[in-house]
């Protein structure tokens, strides 16, 4: 396939402690303060899949209890005090601390209105209070003290990054519950960042975007994304503006260089300082950009990394980098003495990887979606939503923390996204991504339509999928057949989309049956000469809780190249999924086995494998 871009063949090919009284934000209407008013502006570009408002759709299943404990167990019991005090005493205790409230206010906005919560609704509502409340006059709230402010020190850097937050927590807050003090505050930030980084500046010159932030310039370039969600809010054309002059002053000597180096192709462990991170951040600002302007400057960048990273950084389980950054192209650090895996990482690759599933409707998106959501977030997730870990490596121990940390302030917000896109709606009807038993209702032609789900994916493939209509209708549905399975007795090739267009009429059930084949994966890189077992979307570990007898969780391997699993029937995983058994051998001497030992050993899903402190394994040593 060439390179050209078209719209749908883009891309074939490739914790609650509560804070002294507050008084509650009034709602203000704009009828009440006109100056607020919004005025949200119409993209020139349309999503080709359209995400379904998280309040219209209900998850089930392993999906679906992730989700849910996302919100009760993190989100609703999020300390209050620890992500406001930075702001109410500056300065904060670290110097890029300011970031965990507007995490969790676009995490938490999301989850109430998927859960409809009304512990979560207040405690929202209170977090906006105190945080607005700390704000300064000319709009700045970060967490430096007065001196300090855009310092270009090594511990000043991380302003525009905190503020890149606030707007985000602020704006999404604003979009759900239509409460326009948030959005005013939004504001404020945002021309402050106009007056101090803009094209001009009353300051008598402007500060140098690139030259005030961390990593190359990536944090503060960063702030692109917030910059066009103001502007698509208010309609203010001086944030469209900003958000471009962003986007040239990258390309300055000191800067990322982000457009020109990815455009041409180069590999995002060679572009800027190649953050990983920050890297996916920017990028997801300019599929804003894009899908704003229609410019397919902005695209082609987000494109070409995406298509790197896919194909050069992303590990089995759904998550890269090493000790944070791009490595050389498929070297695929798997240890924990390469903190591999960032959380930030997995999720900000969910977020670009769902931007462009948006905007191009093609399904390699959606397969790599899958992957990060079955294998490496939940890993980075306690099983009982309480903790997080910062890296999450595929063999070793499982380093969970309820700590403060920029990870577990991001993982929530993963969970948040996913109800938003595993049922997605078209121009011409519905589009199923995610297999998890659950019910959406969404708009087509007008009309509300609901699609109902009923499964027990992934124990088995079995997908039944009723559609409800209020009257006949004529449109699509379109499954998503993953790049691992197949459905016997169609013609759609794997990952692609099925599609069914047909006359619908009241409930009608589509009953589709996807295998889920047992995959030996063999490793590449620093994984050479190793192999992993994968089932369907599960990627597969040994696990020392469910192998007392091994010495080792790393001492055993297949005994053949097609295994064969059989479902324990003396253990379930903390998600309630099964344990598999299979045959091995023993590839090394150990007290209690000889090199060539047969032995039946037990696998368990990488995202709940370690959850009892153990030792586990995801690749391990061919045999002989």
């Amino acid at each position: 396939m060439g390179d050209n871009i078209t719209r749908r063949s883009l891309l074939i090919g490739l914790a609650a402690t509560a804070l002294p009284a507050v008084t509650p934000i009034k709602i203000r209407t704009s009828e009440e303060s006109p100056q607020l008013q919004s005025n949200p502006i119409i993209n020139k570009v349309s999503d080709l899949f359209i995400p379904t408002e998280p309040g219209a759709i209900q998850l089930k299943g392993f999906l679906g209890d992730r989700v849910l404990k996302n919100q009760r167990e993190r989100l609703l019991n999020r300390n209050e005090e620890e992500m406001l005090r930075c702001f109410q005493n500056r300065p904060g205790e670290e110097r890029w601390i300011g970031q965990h409230v507007g995490k969790w206010l676009h995490a938490a906005t999301l989850a109430w209105v998927y859960s409809k919560d009304e512990a979560l609704r207040a405690k929202l509502d209170r977090v906006v209070t105190a945080l607005i409340a700390t704000q300064k006059e000319d709009g700045y709230l970060g967490t430096y003290t007065d001196d300090a402010h855009w310092g270009m020190l090594e511990d000043q850097q991380w302003d525009v990054w905190v503020h890149k937050y606030d707007l985000i927590g602020l704006i999404t807050y604003h979009i759900y519950t239509g409460e326009l003090t948030s959005l005013e505050a939004a504001r404020k930030i945002g021309d402050l960042l106009v007056r101090t980084f803009g094209r001009s500046s009353q300051f008598g010159g402007n500060l140098d975007l690139n030259a005030i932030s961390a990593q190359s310039g990536l944090a503060s370039g960063s702030v692109l994304e917030p910059i066009v969600l103001l502007h698509r809010a208010t309609g203010d054309e001086t944030y469209l503006d900003f958000a471009r002059y962003i986007v040239e002053h990258w390309e300055k000597d000191n800067g990322p260089r982000l457009v020109s180096s990815l455009t041409g192709k180069k590999g995002v462990n060679l572009t800027a300082n190649g953050k990983a991170y920050e890297m996916l951040s920017c990028l997801v600002g300019l599929c804003e950009l894009y899908r704003t302007t229609g410019e397919l400057r902005y695209l082609y960048p987000a494109v070409n990394a995406w298509r790197d990273i896919a194909a050069n950084q992303i590990l089995i389980t759904g998550s890269g980098s090493s000790r944070e950054y791009w490595t050389e192209p498929r070297r695929y650090y798997s240890e924990s003495e390469f903190n591999v895996g960032e959380t930030c990482v997995t999720v900000s690759w969910i977020q670009l990887s769902q931007q462009l599933l948006r905007l191009t409707g093609e399904s390699v998106y959606a397969d790599e979606l899958e992957k990060s959501y079955y294998n490496h977030l939940p890993a980075a997730q306690a099983p009982d939503g309480t903790a997080w870990a910062y890296f999450t490596a595929l063999a070793g121990k499982k380093p969970y923390s309820t700590k403060q940390n920029c990870c577990s302030s991001s993982g929530p917000r993963g969970w948040s996204i996913l109800p938003s896109i595993a049922i997605m709606a078209e121009n011409d009807g519905v589009v199923v991504n995610f297999f998890t038993s659950g019910i959406a209702t969404l708009k087509v032609y007008g009309e509300t339509v609901t699609v109902k789900q009923e499964t027990s994916y992934p124990i088995n493939g079995r997908i039944a999928i009723t559609v409800t209509v209020p009257r006949p209708m004529k449109f699509s549905l379109r499954v998503r057949v993953p790049s691992w399975s197949k459905i016997d007795g169609l013609k759609t090739r794997p990952g692609d989309y099925w599609r069914l267009r047909q006359t619908w009429s009241r409930t009608q059930t589509v009953i589709l049956d996807f295998e889920l084949p047992i995959r030996v994966l063999k490793g590449e890189g620093n994984n050479g000469g190793k192999i992993a077992l994968a089932r369907g979307p599960q990627v597969l570990a040994v696990d020392e809780f469910y192998n007392s007898h091994l010495s080792s969780p790393t001492l055993v391997t297949l005994a053949n190249n097609e295994p064969r699993l059989r479902v324990s029937g003396e253990y379930r995983d903390q998600d309630g999924l099964p344990v598999y058994e299979t045959e091995g051998i023993i590839t090394q001497d150990s007290e209690l086995h000889k090199v060539g030992d047969r032995v039946t050993f037990r696998l368990v899903g990488f995202s709940s494998a370690g959850a009892q402190n153990k030792e586990f394994a995801v690749w391990l040593k061919q045999a002989g």
